[in-house]
């Protein structure tokens, strides 16, 4: 059974050609390279003359041997005032948040000078709403709904950029216990499962899934969009047969006997994005500054939340009402990697979650194509500009390593999922050799 699509009337993209916005890092440069020049040779007519006889580059060149650029890019970063000092965030409860959260607790908000108000959101579509809306600032999103509103995928449009992904895996695929004997998805036709979105990675990664499978997602079951804190319930009373979640979901359900976890999304697709930290293009252009100190904040939380040793104190921030309002054994559990999966087993995963802030363009084509191979998407598009376009890969690598961390180079590699190798630089071969709707 096909979602039915808000705004389907069209369905379709209002682009298909995204070019690859200049990152914050380039428009910096080009910032402090025209103050340079204005500042040394102010006669504009004598300046124009001189660009044009010997080359900005040239004069550029020779200037830096003086006054390197980097140095001038890291005092204008340093000194150029914030043009908002407080900020409006919001968060979906769910472990995803926990950089967010945690970032406020470290105090590394502050530190760049900024005043972080939290806004916890129900739902995916709310969430979204709200910053096309300008009501928020800054917004948690599941990927790959910034790649569809950059898109225009469902009439609204608006250029988003994903500044971090706030974690990889930590989803479950969790069924309701009448059908513990029933685990081979074979069997399955005739299911309805819940899922956060329509357009988020885990109806994406259910469908492929079943797919694998030998069941006709549009055909064999039925999806139906749930907010995360109504996953538990909605298996209690039996509207779903299972659904494929964010934690603290599949551990809550196991936590009151309501489910079991079929498996962790990590089984499927190992370092999958989840959600992602997002501003739009327009807010960024109208505070650059207050955007790059947010930014150095949020990498620097990621960073800290992924290292195993400073977990043990965050379920219990997380299991505050204001935050996510679950059980800190649950959580716990969700953290350490440690957990019952509802069946009478104890599994270990270290990896269960994680919370590596680097956005990958090849996480980003993988899901892209999916809502074109389930004719979510109604046209092709070109997939890796969208990405580049999305994707602050160059600007998120290069705070990474400021801040000591490793990070990989932007570029198209290739993923695996469910075993099979997908090649992100060749969407369109992958496209072929599944025979997308459409």
């Amino acid at each position: 059974m096909m979602f039915h699509k808000p705004s389907c009337t069209c369905g379709c993209l209002t682009s298909q050609n995204f070019e690859a916005a200049p990152s914050y890092e380039t428009a910096l440069d080009e910032q402090i390279e025209q103050s340079l020049m204005a500042g040394l040779f102010p006669e504009p007519v004598f300046r124009r003359q001189l660009l044009k006889t010997v080359g900005a580059a040239t004069v550029l060149g020779a200037l830096s041997t003086i006054l390197p650029l980097d140095t001038l890019k890291a005092i204008a970063q340093e000194n150029k005032p914030l043009e908002k000092t407080k900020l409006s965030v919001g968060f979906l409860p769910i472990t995803c948040a926990a950089p967010l959260i945690y970032g406020e607790r470290l105090g590394l908000y502050t530190k760049q000078g900024l005043e972080v108000a939290l806004q916890k959101i129900p739902g995916i579509a709310l969430i979204r709403d709200k910053m096309l809306s300008g009501e928020l600032d800054i917004s948690q999103q599941v990927m790959p709904v910034p790649l569809t509103m950059t898109a225009g995928l469902g009439g609204n449009t608006q250029s988003i950029k994903v500044l971090t992904i706030l974690n990889q895996n930590g989803n479950s695929l969790v069924l309701a216990k009448k059908h513990q004997d029933n685990r081979d998805p074979k069997n399955w036709k005739g299911f309805t499962f819940a899922v956060p979105f329509e357009q988020s990675h885990q109806a994406l990664q259910l469908r492929n899934y079943l797919a694998a499978a030998g069941l006709d997602p549009d055909q064999d079951v039925k999806f139906r969009v749930v907010p995360p804190t109504e996953y538990v319930s909605s298996l209690r009373v039996g509207s779903i047969d299972g659904f494929f979640g964010g934690e603290p979901g599949g551990q809550r359900a196991v936590y009151e006997d309501a489910g079991f976890i079929h498996l962790i999304s990590k089984e499927i697709w190992d370092g999958h994005p989840c959600c992602s930290v997002t501003a739009s293009e327009a807010w960024i252009k109208d505070h650059p500054n207050t955007f790059m100190a947010f930014y150095r904040a949020i990498i620097a939380a990621s960073l800290e939340v992924s290292k195993p040793e400073s977990r043990a104190g965050i379920p219990a921030v997380l299991a505050q009402p204001q935050y996510l309002n679950a059980p800190e054994v649950v959580l716990e559990q969700v953290m350490s990697g440690k957990y019952a999966d509802g069946l009478g087993q104890i599994k270990t995963d270290a990896r269960r979650i994680d919370y590596q802030p680097f956005p990958k363009y090849s996480a980003a084509v993988w899901l892209m194509v999916q809502l074109r191979r389930w004719n979510i998407l109604k046209e092709d598009v070109d997939y890796k500009a969208l990405a580049q376009k999305v994707m602050l890969a160059t600007d998120a690598g290069k705070l990474m390593r400021e801040q000591g961390a490793t990070a990989p180079d932007a570029g198209f590699g290739k993923e695996i999922i469910l075993g099979q190798t997908f090649d992100s630089s060749k969407p369109e071969s992958y496209l072929k050799s599944v025979q997308k709707a459409g």
